[in-house]
């Protein structure tokens, strides 16, 4: 019970700290309750190739999600999302684009995990800027203290095929921090 309350009070600090926006989320499969989930932008200078063409730079919003606290050793969902900051040339179908953004962990423990799943949900009209929701990935923290969560490689399929791959050009800003204890 006191260690339950010291997370809890140790992610309450760290929030504000931090400054980011906690909200109540429904728990993740196998998980009990509510429990708050804490969500961050990241918006990463990319440079993106389509073979044969040549590259070119642009940006992308990139949001994670995840449970503000957890344990180390329980499996955590982290969701994301990527939105252009570039409108599109061309309308996109429902589901047009399938796509996956890679989230490096650093702090508590490091390496990296693939979100995969993102689409886009609604026809994108030309002109209009894309959103791609629905990437998750699971995480399973190994050690206590504080897991941050950096965007890197974005890639994505369309449906004529096309396969872009974006790199990022400079270090992304963490987009969020969880609270292993």
């Amino acid at each position: 019970m006191i260690r339950s309350r010291a997370l809890t009070g140790f992610a309450a600090i760290a929030v504000a700290v931090l400054g980011v926006v906690s909200t109540t989320q429904p728990a993740t499969a196998g998980e009990a309750g509510t429990q708050p989930v804490i969500s961050g932008t990241s918006t990463v200078a990319y440079n993106c190739v389509e073979e044969p063409y040549p590259g070119g730079d642009t940006t992308f919003d990139v949001t994670f999600s995840a449970p503000l606290a957890v344990r180390v050793g329980s499996k955590v969902t982290l969701r994301a999302a990527v939105r252009a900051t570039v409108t599109i040339p061309i309308d996109v179908p429902a589901n047009g684009v399938d796509g996956s953004v890679e989230a490096l962990l650093s702090g508590s423990q490091s390496g990296v995990v693939t979100a995969t799943g993102l689409t886009n949900t609604a026809i994108v009209p030309a002109g209009e800027l894309m959103t791609l929701t629905g990437g998750t990935a699971t995480v399973t923290p190994t050690a206590r203290g504080v897991l941050r969560f950096t965007p890197g490689v974005l890639e994505s399929t369309n449906w004529l095929g096309q396969h872009l791959v974006c790199t990022p050009t400079a270090t992304p800003a963490t987009a969020i921090f969880v609270l292993v204890g």
